[in-house]
């Protein structure tokens, strides 16, 4: 018996379904002794389904169109309908189908033709199921794959072709309106096993591993399975390695000890070393030792190291590299190049973590404010780790090239002798030398490829260049993916410094080292700012239509036709309104407020030769359009300085390269550059007397960068003797003001794609769908299981064999189980948001996603009263009535009833959930027929704008809110002793209550705090039970406890039922008393008859669900 077996079925019925039979049969039997001949296989059993589909679809498929081409077909994406699993099958099989068909393209590995096997098989019931040939769906068994070749077996198969029999036995209906299965049963242990073995030899393969079939045999430089050892304390004394890595000389490199993936990696530590201790006694040599679940893998390396988590094995090279790096002492040449670093704070700042890194610590962070040559540290450093044979090949990251090319210009400068590349500027990079430059995405990209170029253990050092939480959240993989040392450099003064950072860097809050602005500013090494903040009228408080004399009235005319076209208003109707501060810049681009900034600045900004030029200036833009306006500008206001005194520098701007080289320049013009985006952060030019800030900055770290431009020494620039003391900043959107109010954790740079922005408001609404309130609500409980369902789906297609995601496995995988989804906690759905960024993206119009975020937002306002939608309303209502005006396209006259609906006050006044998700889903695909509308249109007019000047701009420290504070706080100590016992239902002390009150009311907070978050709470005085509302309970514990009390008799469904209502009841309220039953909503139901003789016993559990978390226990 096979997996395959069930299409002889169908075949006997419809005799050409055995064409397809005869594919999947050969990738079977193939996948152990021919890997390549069954991924071929594979490939052509997906091509025969994809042409049987589209020609039941009546698609016209090119004689000459390839299966990606067939693919891409909108047929086949209206048949896949965003089912991601399926889909991400459909795409494995492709791949190594195409690697095996391709010759030289990619060797395939018995383990690769393991997964495209696995993958074929639920592509094939995938297909099957939605045409209604078969009816149910079955797991996929690892143990009926054959491990050697039945008999003779004929290589070869014909291509496929499409068969009208097979075409005609499935209606159309069934084409039209394919049904995807419910979901799919898990397999057996026994078949997961073999599974796990998969990804455990996937990821050696990885690491250019070959992998023998042979139990106990021993080959050099192969990984060999089932290898006996002697010395095991056992009564025979032998035991096996499940796979043991030879060197090529055959001497044991690595033991590696698998678990089952539903046990923890750690359950084969002990083990794994008494492997390592008879190895070493039989070969001389002690193995480098790996312990693994499969989806978790540590290693503990010898060279002193505590064990720590690596995502996939190390080469043989790199474990070779190991053995030799095991005789190293520790770093005892300090001597610091004084070419390189001769300032007392930097060689301070080398030394810290040189003595860190002798600690056996492999990660570290140094914070130097800009300016005071954090990559002048970092090659000393580089030089000295070398000199003491520690490193051998370093990997240099930051986030744009002009910063990489800047970096490796200057190790190149100071390193003359040694190697080096840049993969993001080099067309064909030397991936052998000894530094490597990149930016963040251009790494991603090399170890996502298949074929990856670099080892887990190619790097000794990574630098990372502005190390904060974005660099860690976004491209997290590249340094989960490298097993090596790590060090972080940051301008961000520790205060702001997010704690995930310092977690992620290992480290408790504090830096290895901290060199202040202040202190370089006293110490001579930079130099001070003074600010002015200008209040400009027009940006702080926008436009007031009654406050404009008729000559401003008729500047705004032109802005009043253009909407009333948009708008379809009679062109003769009266219409004006106000403008809004933050459509300034966005929509109107003033010519008076550019003015006054050209002004103030050519007035009182700091000048050079005798007061005769501007000093140099960068002048923050809003965007291209405001930048191109300001330079257009200041050649009418100043033409007597020329066309290149003041030019734009941004990405839309040809060969901005150059002229960011001109600029750094003291004798050569542009003397002001207006950039956007471009020299806010990373380009050090000393001779900036200027920052002009003419937008809003909503990042802080970005900010103190900006500000950063300015505070390099330039000596004799006022002439002999006579040096940059001090620079100005010109501040005229109120960001030094913004800074000292603004809560932390809105951060501007940490934007989030429009996938992970609806799976987080989703995961919010169905989280509040949750209460009995709303699932006593018929449309509300379907909207909470559609949600969860989509949730879950999306959750599981991401895809187990991206690196990015393999860290957080441990989210991903417990919520494949459905079951995980019935009630979801604060904590829950704060971990889910985590994996966010890793939720496939769809092909859906990116219009209709928009639309989407604005109707989920106003749902979530709907059924939670603290979200606050803005103008969001008003933008549906503008959308309506743009549509309206198109009433003669079909598809909008299909639902002009909804949007006339949706103009209407009384809609808004008597809106619903099920309204407001009528609307969206009626609109949404509707919103694509505005994009030649709704042009991104900006005018400029000019109309006087006051404002007033103030100096000094100081910061003030930031906090989050205490709530989140709360989340954070429990998120990050899901291990801590106390918070399990609540999670688990064991008895709290009254040292227990006494710690939780400390934290909650010392540490993270006040009482006033506490109290004020937890107001209208039944239980608010109880800290624990407030905790069993965030975090959640365990469920199964529960269950337990009370089968206990039942002496293990079994419940049927309906009692196991009434249960899930008292734990419901505990997850939303934190705690549960006897008298509860009497209220609603336990009231409703029939306690009594329902548990009979256990009513009693019921009560008794009630009982010990509230004591173990009462405070007078």
């Amino acid at each position: 018996m096979k997996n395959f077996d069930f299409i002889q079925q169908l075949a006997q019925h419809i005799p050409s379904f055995s064409k397809l039979h005869a594919y999947c049969d050969k990738a079977e039997i193939f996948q152990n002794s021919y890997p390549e001949e069954s991924a071929t296989n594979a490939r052509k059993a997906l091509e025969w389904l994809v042409r049987h589909h589209l020609a039941m679809a009546s698609a016209k498929v090119e004689q000459k169109e390839s299966l990606n081409d067939m693919l891409k077909h909108p047929e086949m994406d209206a048949f896949i309908n965003y089912d991601w699993e399926f889909q991400k099958n459909i795409y494995t099989v492709k791949k190594f189908g195409n690697y095996a068909s391709h010759t030289g393209t990619q060797e395939i590995k018995k383990n690769d033709a393991f997964i495209c096997l696995r993958a074929l098989f639920y592509v094939v019931e995938g297909f099957l199921y939605r045409w209604k040939a078969i009816k149910n769906i079955v797991a996929f068994d690892a143990t009926l794959v054959p491990q050697v070749l039945p008999g003779m077996q004929v290589l070869t198969s014909p291509e496929p072709q499409v068969s009208q029999e097979v075409v005609d036995s499935v209606p159309k209906e069934v084409i039209d309106n394919p049904v995807k299965p419910v979901e799919t049963p898990k397999e057996s242990l026994a078949s997961e096993a073999v599974t796990r073995r998969c990804l455990i030899d996937y990821m050696l393969n990885e690491a250019k591993w070959d992998i023998l079939t042979v139990k106990g045999d021993i080959q050099g430089g192969k990984a060999c399975i089932e290898v006996e050892v002697e010395g095991m304390p056992n009564p025979s004394g032998k035991g096996y390695c499940d796979y043991v890595l030879f060197s090529r000389g055959g001497k044991p490199l690595a033991v590696i000890e698998a678990k089952s993936t539903i046990q923890n990696a750690g359950k084969g530590r002990a083990q794994a070393i008494l492997y390592a201790d008879c190895l070493e006694k039989k070969y001389g040599i002690r193995p480098v030792i790996y312990y693994t679940n499969g989806y978790v893998t540590k290693v503990i390396d010898g060279l002193g190291y505590p064990d720590r988590e690596v995502i996939s094995f190390h080469s043989h090279d790199d474990l070779e590299y190991i053995m030799q790096k095991r005789g190293r002492a520790d770093i005892k040449d300090l001597t610091i190049d004084d070419n390189i670093t001769d300032r007392p704070y930097q060689k301070t700042a080398i030394k810290s973590l040189v003595e860190w890194l002798n600690m056996k610590h492999r990660r570290g962070l140094l914070v130097l404010a800009t300016g005071t040559g954090k990559t002048r540290v970092s090659i000393s450093l580089c030089k000295l780790l070398s000199n003491n044979d520690w490193i051998k090949n370093v990997l240099f990251l930051a986030d744009r090239t002009e910063l990489v090319g800047q970096a490796r210009g200057n190790f190149e400068k100071l390193l003359p002798s040694e190697s080096m590349a840049s993969l993001s500027d080099d067309d064909e990079p030397d991936l052998e030398a000894r530094f490597i430059f990149s930016t963040y995405q251009t790494m991603i990209n090399y170890i996502n490829e298949y074929d990856v170029k670099f080892s887990v253990g190619h790097f000794d050092l990574i630098i990372i260049d502005e190390a904060h939480r974005s660099v860690f959240g976004k491209y997290g993989a590249i340094f989960q993916y490298f097993d090596s040392l790590l060090i972080g450099l940051t301008a961000t003064p520790r205060d702001e410094i997010d704690k995930n950072t310092f977690r992620l860097l290992e480290l408790e809050n504090e830096p290895n080292f901290e060199y202040t602005f202040d202190e370089a500013v006293n110490d001579g090494y930079l130099v001070a700012y003074k600010a002015k903040r200008h209040h400009s009228k027009m940006i702080n408080n926008g436009i007031k239509y009654d406050e404009l004399t008729p000559e401003q009235r008729e500047e705004l005319e032109k802005v009043w036709d253009y909407e009333k076209m948009l708008k379809g208003i009679d062109p003769n109707a009266e219409y004006h309104r106000d403008i809004e501060g933050n459509e300034i810049f966005r929509y109107l681009i003033n010519d008076d407020t550019i003015d006054n900034v050209l002004s103030e600045l050519m007035e009182n900004g700091l000048k050079i030769k005798s007061g005769e030029d501007i000093g140099k200036t960068i002048i923050f833009a809003y965007n291209h359009k405001h930048a191109e306006r300001i330079v257009e500008r200041f050649h009418a206001l100043f033409p007597n300085r020329g066309a290149d005194y003041c030019q734009l520098i941004d990405n839309q701007v040809k060969y901005h390269d150059k002229l960011i080289a001109k600029f750094k320049v003291a004798e050569s013009m542009p003397q002001i550059a207006v950039s956007v985006d471009m020299l806010d952060t990373g380009i050090d030019v000393p001779e900036v007397l200027n920052l002009v800030f003419f937008k809003i900055v909503k990042s802080k770290i970005k900010f103190e960068q900006m500000i950063g431009r300015g505070t390099r020494l330039c000596p004799d620039i006022f002439g002999e003797g006579k040096d940059k003391e001090c620079f100005y900043i010109f501040d005229w959107c109120g960001n030094f003001d913004y800074f000292s109010k603004k809560p932390d954790g809105i951060d501007a740079s940490n934007s989030k794609s429009l996938t992970e922005r609806l799976f987080s408001l989703r995961l919010d609404i169905a989280k509040e769908l949750q209460s009995a309130e709303h699932q006593e609500k018929a449309f509300d409980k379907q909207m909470h299981d559609d949600l969860k369902v989509l949730l879950h789906q999306q959750v599981n297609g991401i895809v187990k064999e991206r690196k990015d995601a393999r860290s957080y496995w441990n989210i991903i995988e417990p919520f494949r189980d459905k079951e995980k989804w019935t009630y979801l906690s604060e904590v829950d759905v704060l971990r889910l948001k985590e994996i966010g960024k890793l939720i496939p993206q769809d092909d859906d119009d990116e219009s209709a996603k928009k639309f989407d975020v604005i109707m989920l937002h106003l749902q979530l306002a709907h059924i939670d009263s603290t979200v606050r939608v803005g103008q969001f309303r008003q933008v549906v209502v503008n959308v309506a009535a743009h549509l309206e005006k198109k009433g003669s396209i079909p598809a909008v006259m299909k639902h002009l009833d909804t949007i006339r609906q949706v103009q209407q006050p009384q809609f808004w006044a008597n809106e619903s959930l099920d309204s407001l998700e009528r609307v969206r889903t009626e609109v949404r695909d509707l919103i694509k027929l505005l994009e030649g509308t709704r042009k991104k249109e900006k005018f400029i007019i000019d109309i006087e704008d006051p404002y007033v000047t103030e100096d000094g701009g100081e910061d003030a420290v930031i906090r989050t809110s205490y709530k989140q504070r709360v989340v954070d706080y429990l998120a990050q100590n899901t291990g801590n002793p106390t918070l399990q016992k609540i999670q688990q239902f064991e008895q709290l002390t009254a040292a227990d209550f006494a710690e939780l009150e400390r934290v909650f009311f010392e540490e993270l907070g006040s009482r006033e705090e506490f109290d004020e978050l937890v107001e209208g709470h039944p239980y608010k005085t109880n800290v624990a039970a407030f905790i069993r509302v965030v975090n959640g309970i365990d469920r199964k514990k529960a269950l337990q406890i009370y089968q206990q009390f039942i002496n293990d008799n079994n419940l049927t469904s309906e009692q196991e039922r009434y249960l899930k209502n008292i734990l419901d009841y505990v997850s939303v309220n934190g705690d549960i008393e006897v008298r509860n039953f009497m209220e609603y909503p336990l009231k409703a139901l029939n306690w009594r008859g329902t548990f009979g003789d256990n009513f009693v016993s019921l009560k008794d559990f009630v009982k010990e669900i509230h004591q173990v978390i009462s405070i007078t226990a």
